[in-house]
């Protein structure tokens, strides 16, 4: 069975690993861990009689985060962040739980370092004591890693903020990434909160108050997170405009200073092109010092107009 990945029976203290296949079934009281892309996964959901729309919902590939209450357990369809080498942690990956007639089966398509963290504290015997124990264990590794790269974005969102304004180019494409990955957490984010939301709710009939004071923590921290999330957005786009705003001022700036430049030199360039035409009587043609006298000439109209434009307040 190359589909199932994790099997532990909590019918006992510690849990203990299911660990041969050929014995291994659903039964209640035990956690069962499955690769949904390798064959053989329906079949064996089926002998376990799982009605096919429920395996159906477990197996399709686009699904986003959502609970559902089913009259022997509950689907809820989660989103963690990909940490795995080489992928982006904002392309978030489904995680989906069914808990069905006292027995949970999860199913993945890519490895969750927080169910890997779940499976090492269960093999050191330090892990969850019961199923409703291990469901609030995996709510909590999968807030814990989606906070882990939201605090990492917040960082380099407020080392933006410290910075000056003298690379827009590269700092309007540091944004842009940053914009995509917020976007991106926050699309599956928003409706985790609210699967959570469901599914903290209807808790409360089946779990014990602590167990349930805990899915509200985490409830809670969901919710923070996604306020997080909208904040550094508004803080993101803050910083565009203000970048906008830079590169806008410098250009006017560089504007302006081309007219001051420009209005200096258009009466200089009048002269100079009148002085230039080479037809007879042109005045000091003759004269050896006409030169140097139309220089001086040239220069004083320069220091009239610096003078005058530096009285008019133009800079």
């Amino acid at each position: 069975m190359n589909f199932l990945i994790d099997a532990w029976d909590f019918n006992q203290h510690p849990a203990q690993a299911i660990t041969n296949d050929d014995t291994v079934k659903s039964r209640p009281g035990c956690w069962f861990h499955f690769q949904r892309d390798v064959e053989g996964i329906n079949e064996w959901l089926k002998a376990a009689d799982i009605p096919e729309p429920i395996i159906d919902a477990m197996l399709e590939e686009d699904t986003r985060p959502r609970f559902q209450r089913l009259k022997d357990g509950f689907v809820m369809l989660l989103r963690g962040v990909n940490l795995n080498e080489g992928a982006q942690p904002e392309d978030m990956m489904s995680l989906r739980i069914l808990y069905y007639k006292e027995t949970v089966y999860t199913f993945r398509k890519h490895h969750f370092k927080a169910v890997a963290h779940i499976r090492d504290d269960l093999q050191n015997q330090q892990g969850p004591e019961s199923l409703n124990d291990f469901l609030v264990h995996l709510v909590e590794q999968l807030n814990q890693k989606i906070e882990d790269v939201i605090d990492d974005i917040e960082l380099n969102v407020e080392q933006m903020e410290t910075e000056g304004f003298d690379n827009t180019a590269e700092q309007q494409k540091k944004l842009t990434v940053m914009h995509r990955r917020l976007l991106r957490l926050n699309r599956f984010i928003r409706p985790q909160l609210a699967a959570l939301d469901k599914f903290t709710s209807e808790s409360e009939k089946w779990v014990d108050a602590e167990l349930h004071q805990w899915l509200l923590n985490e409830r809670d921290t969901t919710q923070r997170l996604l306020e997080q999330i909208d904040l550094m957005l508004e803080q993101v786009w803050m910083q565009r405009e203000q970048i906008q705003q830079a590169v806008a001022e410098k250009m006017n700036r560089n504007t302006y200073w081309l007219s001051v430049i420009a209005g200096v030199f258009l009466p200089l360039s009048f002269l100079t092109g009148v002085f230039g035409i080479n037809i007879g009587g042109m005045p000091g043609v003759e004269n050896t010092s006409a030169f140097e006298i139309f220089c001086w000439i040239l220069l004083g109209i320069a220091v009239v107009e610096f003078l005058l434009l530096r009285r008019l307040r133009f800079w």
